[in-house]
């Protein structure tokens, strides 16, 4: 999803995010025939975490699972939006 101006340091989530909107690539300028509707929810977003935010999360929430692999996203949205210490009392 990046650029190929061959500078990852602007292909994070969030700026790519930045260039395309929240809801992708405009209709005409897709270059297949359609397009999934992407709905926006009035919540938070965890593709509005930043990256260095969204890592310490999910390190957070995996050893405050237990160790799940795949920590729950009510955890990672509590840490990223609300703060460690929302997410320690979910």
């Amino acid at each position: 999803c990046g650029n190929f101006d061959g500078d990852t340091a602007n292909d994070d989530r969030l700026q790519v995010r930045a260039r395309v909107g929240r809801t992708g690539v405009p209709k005409e300028e897709l270059i297949f025939a359609s397009k999934t509707p992407i709905v926006e929810a009035n919540r938070p977003n965890i593709n509005d975490c930043p990256a260095k935010k969204l890592d310490e999360a999910k390190a957070y929430c995996r050893a405050k699972e237990g160790g799940k692999l795949i920590p729950s996203m009510a955890c990672l949205v509590d840490f990223c939006f609300a703060g460690k210490g929302f997410a320690m009392n979910g």
